[in-house]
């Protein structure tokens, strides 16, 4: 990210307040992340998707619990997964 780059909006705030498009944007922005996490612990696909899944679903489910103040949201989202 550049120095004259916005702050990405924060999107776990976002899903906290149930608003559906944070969750794509977030799919977007750390499938990557997720997935790369995923792919050390199993090479076998199907096991990948099903644990990225869960990985949202639990990135869902616990993004009111996010706190800025304690952790980046790719620390946070690295942490869950």
């Amino acid at each position: 990210m550049h120095a004259h780059e916005p702050t990405p909006e924060p999107l776990l705030a976002r899903i906290a307040q149930g608003d559906a498009g944070a969750v794509q944007d977030c799919l977007d922005r750390y499938g990557p992340l997720v997935w790369s996490l995923a792919k050390r612990l199993s090479r076998d696909t199907a096991a990948l998707e099903d644990a990225v899944q869960e990985i949202f679903i639990a990135i869902w489910k616990n993004a009111g619990r996010y706190d800025p103040a304690k952790a980046s949201e790719p620390t946070f989202i690295a942490m869950i997964a």
